[in-house]
């Protein structure tokens, strides 16, 4: 078109004069030059929109962790969007789905998707046995996906699947450095979920870190996770000796189970810890003044702990109407590692250009832990954990 479109003018021009006027021609001439314009950058490239699918369990039991996620992931996607960080008319295009924690919903909807070439990753499964069997399939499949669930089987299946969350060896240390060394616990008893997989993974991380240093471990209480009524535990508990109380649980359950401790007249200086998923406003919500001086691991200060984290904070409440927990941070930090990687893909993206910049992902901005998100070689991912207390029913970097 930059080599004819004078001349198509002229010819019109020559042979209908009575038709042409001034300014049709001047119209003419201005599509010439667009035409010129677009050649001169290579032949008129186009806008792109590239999806993800974001597989979280938006039913069923972990429900209450995959809706989180998702919320903070679209979220993420809505602001990369309108700060236009693929360039611009670039887009990236969110393709929600619910894995409800079932292994065949999820490899029919990774089936159904890695079939459409305009999708260039996977966001998900939510729960560990749904995640190893999701990261067999993309490694089948040869599409990038990130898990939510931090078990190193998914890791094992292949290149192509790697967590999103850091597994306990890399986030309990944290809760038990501070356990030993600043509430200088000697005897503790541990309570915890022991039908899902995660919560036992957690609970054990933190018995052998603290036996490793020297503290007792009187008791070890086993839960379930559709438990409600803790009041034969609570008052067996309470009779026992120690310093400390270790809860491993969802954030209500967990509330729930401290609630009828105190009740059933749990010595006031025995100290109570949990892990991160109780670092959710309904943890402070169920367990009200029980859960008073209460340590917990977290991700995530409710609020924001920085400028950027509080910034999340803000544009999460006015998309939402609500206040922004551990996994809706989580969420949102995934996302801006997927987004980071896409990014470092180049202009046209594919899914192994993808893989390869995931792999690689070194200290990406997030609003959770240290505020840095790294791989190492093995693809485990780092971005540090804080102890937090919960004062005045709020969440507060512990002392």
């Amino acid at each position: 078109m930059s080599t004819t479109g004078n001349e198509s003018v002229k010819q019109i021009e020559s042979l209908q004069p009575a038709l042409m006027s001034e300014r049709t021609s001047k119209v003419l001439r201005s599509f010439s030059r667009i035409g010129l314009a677009l050649a001169l950058m290579g032949g008129g490239a186009q806008a792109a929109e590239h999806s993800i699918l974001v597989m979280q369990a938006l039913t069923g039991p972990s429900a209450f962790v995959g809706v989180s996620i998702r919320d903070g992931m679209l979220l993420a996607i809505d602001e990369s969007n309108k700060k236009q960080e693929l360039g611009a008319g670039n887009s990236l295009k969110a393709i929600t789905a619910d894995d409800a924690s079932d292994r065949n919903q999820t490899l029919t909807l990774l089936q159904r998707h890695a079939a459409d070439p305009n999708v260039l990753m996977v966001m998900g499964p939510t729960s560990g046995a749904a995640a190893v069997a999701g990261a067999n399939a993309a490694n089948d499949l040869k599409i990038p996906l990130m898990s939510t669930t931090n078990s190193f089987d998914v890791l094992k299946a292949g290149p192509w699947s790697h967590i999103l969350t850091q597994p306990p060896v890399v986030s309990l240390p944290y809760i038990v450095k501070y356990a030993v060394e600043k509430l200088q616990i000697k005897n503790c008893t541990l309570i915890g979920i022991h039908d899902i997989e995660i919560y036992t993974l957690m609970q054990k991380q933190f018995e052998d870190g603290v036996k490793a240093r020297g503290v007792r471990i009187g008791s070890v209480e086993a839960i379930k996770s559709s438990d409600a009524d803790f009041s034969a535990l609570a008052t067996k508990v309470t009779s026992m000796d120690q310093d400390c109380v270790f809860v491993s649980a969802t954030a209500p359950q967990g509330a729930n189970i401290i609630l009828q401790l105190r009740q059933a007249g749990l010595d006031p200086k025995v100290k109570i810890l949990g892990h991160v998923t109780m670092t959710s406003p309904q943890f402070i919500q169920r367990g009200g003044a029980a859960v008073e001086g209460v340590y917990v691991m977290g991700d995530w200060l409710v609020g924001g702990r920085d400028e950027a984290s509080r910034a999340f904070a803000r544009d999460f409440k006015t998309r939402y109407n609500a206040e922004a927990d551990g996994w809706n941070a989580v969420g949102y930090s995934a996302m801006r590692v997927a987004i980071a990687a896409i990014k470092k893909a180049g202009p046209n993206p594919s899914r192994e250009a993808v893989r390869v910049a995931l792999a690689k992902t070194k200290d990406v901005p997030v609003v959770v832990g240290g505020g840095k998100y790294s791989f190492d070689e093995q693809r485990v991912p780092t971005y540090g954990m804080n102890v937090l207390q919960v004062k005045s029913s709020q969440f507060v970097i512990a002392p």
